[in-house]
């Protein structure tokens, strides 16, 4: 993303180093199911994830250290929803049976 928000961002962090792992850590996120905090109209123009993290981190919704989901409460919460998206499957593969 070369863009006019590059150097907002920058000014965001110590380093660029720290910023490019905030970003890929957000895109992560966001690729695993998180919501977005992007409008939904900035969201369909914008279908790299990488760029729709600085997007969001450029906007101020989202801070450096604040407002983004700790990795290892998203890494459960993931899990447990993936657990009962499978049990619905399940159950519905068990009544189609039933019928």
């Amino acid at each position: 993303m070369a863009e006019k928000d590059i150097d907002k961002l920058l000014s965001m962090t110590d380093s660029k180093y720290r910023l490019s792992v905030v970003v890929a850590k957000r895109a992560i996120q966001l690729r695993s199911g998180a919501p977005s905090t992007l409008p939904t109209d900035v969201k369909a123009r914008t279908r790299n994830l990488v760029t729709q993290s600085m997007r969001e981190l450029a906007t101020g919704k989202l801070k450096i250290g604040q407002n983004m989901m700790d990795e290892d409460r998203f890494t459960q919460d993931y899990q447990r929803q993936r657990q009962v998206q499978l049990q619905a499957q399940l159950n519905a593969e068990r009544e189609r049976e039933r019928d």
